[in-house]
């Protein structure tokens, strides 16, 4: 994929393309829409607020949460010790998401790897 280019007339207008899931963008579409507003303006104000804030990206969380490997979870049956999910809880319905990379559960609002 070619390196995004800087515009050379800031004053005009640019459009910038994504590619994402049906999913994600039914949930976008959605969310606009609950809140009165265009999926283009939703987004430009998402990255605004973004770029202001600067919270940056999260991390994956710390290793004693990580997602235990196939190992970790037979050597834990085996042991009779309890596997902690990538949230610290012992149970969690994680709904996974892979996103540029990156994996989220999006039952705990987190980043796990």
């Amino acid at each position: 994929m070619p390196e995004a280019q800087r515009a050379q007339f800031e004053d005009r207008l640019y459009n910038l393309g994504i590619r994402i899931s049906g999913k994600q963008k039914n949930l976008i579409i959605d969310h606009a829409k609950s809140k009165g507003m265009s999926v283009s303006q939703l987004i430009e104000y998402a990255v605004w607020q973004f770029i202001r804030e600067d919270k940056g990206i999260p991390a994956p969380g710390p290793s004693q949460f990580a997602k235990a490997t196939k190992e970790e979870m037979i050597k834990a049956y085996l042991t009779g010790e309890t596997v902690l999910q990538p949230c610290g809880k012992t149970e969690c319905k994680q709904d996974l998401v892979m996103f540029q990379g990156m994996e989220f559960c999006e039952t705990c609002n987190l980043r796990i790897g």
